[in-house]
């Protein structure tokens, strides 16, 4: 039976002294977290709808690794559609560590943590969770320049004495982390403040064949919703002592796929001034600095398509109706890419101008 939704670390000295003990292989390592948070979650969802005040909580975590270990940390919804949308029950979270309390755990190093979880309890809004999951996971096999994620089997509890509500959720790697294992750093700005010329041609065309992929309209990379920082559902990241007014080879990082056509999530809707007729009608929106790049990019998506496949076909959480439906979407995407027709007349020139 369902139940409703929201049914101090000693250190040795050799890992203090050890420079690798600044992280740990949370994003390295492939096997499922197992997760425990437990928190006073009735009050954090009723508060969720109108605003981000931290709780405390507790997280105890199992990465097959060693014994179980607890930690202290803070929870925060985060999120809009998800948390104020009034579609889904329970709301995205944002994991906020004290360094100190979390070495020698798999959390090493890490400071704050988004951490994808269930929208609702019935079994199809996990198995989209899932496949949200699976588009960071295909992204990482085109580039480095990308969020990394970790699965996780998080139960969430409302204290010791509930037996809690399991889900399947996943963890997404900071972007400080995605760009020093790059070399780069995050670049700040404000909407509109980077202009397409700025943008690494390459990296730029391989992010927007990301979202025609997954048929994601939600995103811009050059700006922001109001009052947001930019840019819409991607990030920068740059060579380090970039501004926004001196930087070039600018690479996007794009993430949050949930209004993707590969997710379909019943509350997705299309961008009213774009002209299609739902979520799932891929349509490319890269920038036309990016042109010259797309014959090497669509090479690069193609040589991947073997993994890409696979990734999907055998990943155990995905049950035959939803593994069939994403297998047939992405066969569509390379369906294009296999043709020169369709590709210059829908991926080549619907390219958006100016490329300034």
């Amino acid at each position: 039976m369902i139940k409703p939704f929201w049914v101090g670390l000693s250190v040795t000295a050799w890992l203090l002294a050890s420079p690798a003990a600044a992280k740990s292989s949370l994003f390295t390592d492939e096997a499922p977290l197992q997760l425990v948070i437990t928190a006073p979650f009735p009050q954090l969802v009723r508060a969720a709808k109108s605003g981000t005040n931290p709780f405390p909580a507790t997280l105890t975590v199992t990465d097959g690794a060693g014994p179980a270990q607890t930690v202290p940390l803070e929870l925060r919804p985060r999120g809009l559609t998800r948390r104020t949308g009034g579609y889904c029950a329970f709301p995205p979270l944002s994991l906020n560590f004290d360094k100190a309390k979390v070495e020698g755990t798999p959390f090493q190093g890490e400071k704050k943590l988004k951490l994808v979880t269930y929208c609702n309890t019935p079994s199809d809004q996990e198995q989209r969770i899932v496949l949200e999951y699976l588009a960071y996971r295909l992204y990482n096999l085109v580039t480095p320049l990308s969020y990394r994620v970790r699965a996780a089997d998080v139960t969430y509890r409302n204290g010791d004495k509930d037996d809690g509500l399991k889900r399947f959720g996943f963890l997404i790697e900071d972007i400080d982390d995605v760009a020093d294992r790059n070399k780069l750093k995050e670049l700040k700005a404000a909407s509109k403040q980077v202009k397409a010329s700025q943008l690494d041609p390459r990296a730029a065309g391989r992010a927007a064949l990301l979202e025609y992929m997954i048929s994601n309209l939600d995103w811009d990379f050059l700006a922001a919703t109001a009052g947001a920082d930019c840019c819409h559902n991607s990030r920068f990241i740059a060579a380090k002592g970039a501004t926004p007014a001196t930087a070039t080879a600018v690479v996007p990082l794009p993430y949050d796929f949930d209004y993707s056509g590969l997710v379909d999530a019943p509350y997705a809707v299309v961008p009213e001034a774009l002209k299609v007729t739902g979520v799932t009608d891929r349509l490319y929106r890269g920038y036309c600095v990016s042109t010259a790049e797309m014959p090497a990019v669509i090479a690069e998506y193609r040589s991947h398509r073997p993994q890409m496949m696979a990734l999907i076909a055998n990943d155990p959480r995905l049950n035959p109706r939803f593994k069939a439906k994403a297998t047939k979407f992405m066969e569509g995407f390379f369906a294009v890419l296999d043709d020169p027709a369709r590709v210059d007349s829908q991926i080549i020139k619907k390219c958006r101008s100016p490329a300034s």
